[in-house]
């Protein structure tokens, strides 16, 4: 059970949030110091990291699936992977990768407090993780606190966020980044299959904002590739991120700048603002269809 902890870290906490928020607290989070799931979702939505020397600004999944759930309000069980062909994968970037599309699967499962599929993905990131060996990456406590707190919502947003700050500590100090950057990258792809499989059904302006606001996370996520691309094992994948890049480049943004907010009782500054997006129907019907052939190459 060790390796659950890497499934609200590694995989998850690139994904997408909601608007461009920077919590400038950094200290671990105590269950006991959240009084509402509003606390909980502030202390979570966005992370930054240090890799070879560059900041990265990463989001987390929690606003995402969050707002799913809001918009679209049914668990979607076809839009997930499959847990049961875990051992299919047999090289390390195909299992970081797949390690990343599950950590995804099981963080969406969870917001959606399905438990019961939930835990054929901790299944197969356990067996990722000990096949990638970095299963003991993380403290312990953090999966006893998943395991008392797996019926609570408030509690689980909480461990989410905790976890977010552990796989933070992992990509600065851990030597395998490369394996890192592609658990990333597996997380982030199915964060963004959710959102464009799930806005046909619903064509609401929430989930077009949170699809052009990945712009900057792939940039990062293109540049890490290539940085750790010395093998060319990704060059593939790489060049289909360019070539999604173009889309979103035609993607029209508008930004608002809000006051930022602050809660001197628990020491914590939210630097918020509003980033609106238009996307025509061509381009999005270009993202929606490249996004889905990247992830069928990864999970395949």
């Amino acid at each position: 059970m060790r390796k659950i902890s890497l499934i609200f870290s590694l995989p998850l906490f690139l994904m997408s949030c909601g608007g461009d928020t920077i919590d400038v607290d950094s200290r671990p989070i105590d269950e006991d110091e959240i009084t509402n799931i509003d606390e909980a979702l502030i202390n979570s939505e966005a992370m930054s990291t240090a890799i070879g020397g560059k900041i990265f600004s990463i989001p987390s999944p929690v606003q995402m699936s969050m707002l799913l759930k809001e918009e679209i309000g049914m668990f979607n069980s076809e839009m997930v992977s499959d847990p049961s062909v875990v051992s299919k994968f047999s090289t390390t970037h195909k299992k970081a990768l797949n390690m990343g599309v599950y950590g995804a699967d099981l963080g969406y499962a969870t917001i959606f407090e399905n438990n019961t599929i939930a835990v054929s993905y901790l299944s197969a990131v356990e067996s990722l993780a000990t096949d990638l060996s970095i299963s003991g990456a993380f403290d312990e406590s953090l999966i006893n606190r998943f395991i008392k707190n797996g019926n609570n919502q408030d509690s689980m947003l909480v461990i989410m966020s905790d976890g977010y700050r552990s796989g933070d500590i992992f990509l600065k100090n851990n030597k395998q980044n490369d394996v890192a950057t592609l658990i990333l990258t597996g997380g982030w792809i199915e964060s963004l299959y959710f959102a464009t499989t799930s806005y046909p059904h619903k064509t609401s302006q929430e989930i077009a904002n949170r699809i052009g606001e990945q712009k900057s996370s792939l940039l990062n996520i293109i540049e890490l590739l290539e940085l750790y691309n010395t093998e060319k094992y990704y060059t593939q994948l790489i060049e289909e991120l360019k070539d999604l890049k173009l889309d979103f480049d035609l993607i029209e943004y508008t930004y608002e700048y809000a006051q930022p907010i602050t809660n001197s009782e628990i020491g914590l500054t939210q630097i918020k603002s509003k980033t609106s997006v238009v996307i025509k129907d061509a381009v999005m019907a270009g993202i929606i269809a490249k996004v889905k052939q990247i992830r069928e190459n990864i999970i395949s």
